[in-house]
């Protein structure tokens, strides 16, 4: 060999053995679309890498993005359910940090897709979401004052969402008078003191509940019912998720009226508030 040629190989060995660049590529944020790929998938950046501010505009991009493909305007191919979107959207809306879950998620079936897959599975996923996300959670918290008239005519009224640990204040006035029968005296919201409904076929029937008198119904979001006579105020905090409502405590309403002075008639005015 050479003296040349020895040369030139051990200077080809040594290049080939110095240090390699071992700089990680850098992670890919955005549209893109691999060879072989029939879509572009969107690739949501890391969002631990963001400050508060920096975060919440990143998840809004990223939801827009994939909000552009579930919706078609992408013309991939790729359309969804515009009201499953709609839903999520909302869904979304109260609770924006799960953004980041769900634009992972939609990666993984996303580059199923893009590498053969049919689209069933990832709509099948998308339509259950907004479910999966409110599961257990409360969207309903009374946290704002209602306030409504007593209509002494009908049942249960004006159902409200209540979420486990709220604690509500009902009350209603007691200077507007009514009474629940032809010759019955006039009562407000504490009921006739002197009827007890104490074993009555009314739905507060136990002690401390009267005839006429204001009550509360609270249904659990497991389906458990519960009836509280509340009269003129009763805080109640509520033991799981569910659905409070009010009326008097009567079953026949036909014969009901309110006191009359001249043209004024009397309307029990109701609130429903947070409890301080």
């Amino acid at each position: 060999m050479s003296r040349f040629l020895f040369y030139s190989c051990a200077l080809g060995l040594l290049a080939s053995c110095g240090p390699k660049d071992t700089t990680p590529a850098a992670p890919v944020v955005g549209w893109h679309q691999e060879e072989g790929w029939s879509i572009a998938c969107y690739h949501p950046p890391d969002f631990n890498q963001f400050n508060v501010t920096e975060r919440r505009i990143a998840r809004q991009e990223a939801l827009e993005a994939i909000q552009s493909q579930w919706l078609g305007t992408r013309q991939d191919g790729i359309s969804f359910s515009e009201s499953a979107v709609d839903e999520l959207d909302t869904t979304l809306l109260s609770r924006p940090d799960n953004i980041e879950f769900v634009s992972q998620k939609n990666l993984e079936f996303c580059k199923q897709v893009a590498g053969g897959a049919d689209t069933g599975s990832w709509e099948s996923w998308l339509r259950g979401l907004s479910a999966q996300l409110t599961e257990g959670v409360c969207t309903t918290p009374l946290d704002y004052t209602m306030f409504d008239y007593l209509d002494i005519g009908e049942g249960w009224q004006r159902p409200l969402g209540i979420c486990q640990g709220d604690r509500v204040r009902v009350s209603g006035t007691s200077n507007d008078k009514y009474r629940i029968a032809d010759s019955g005296p006039w009562i407000n919201v504490a009921g006739d003191l002197d009827q007890p409904a104490l074993g009555a076929d009314l739905p507060c029937n136990f002690e401390g509940c009267y005839q006429g008198q204001l009550i509360l119904r609270f249904v659990s979001s497991s389906g458990v019912e519960s009836i509280l006579p509340v009269g003129e105020e009763l805080i109640f905090e509520a033991p799981e998720h569910g659905e409070i409502s009010y009326r008097i405590n009567d079953e026949t309403f036909y014969d009901n009226t309110w006191f009359q002075n001249g043209s004024l008639v009397d309307h029990t005015s109701i609130e429903v508030s947070p409890a301080q």
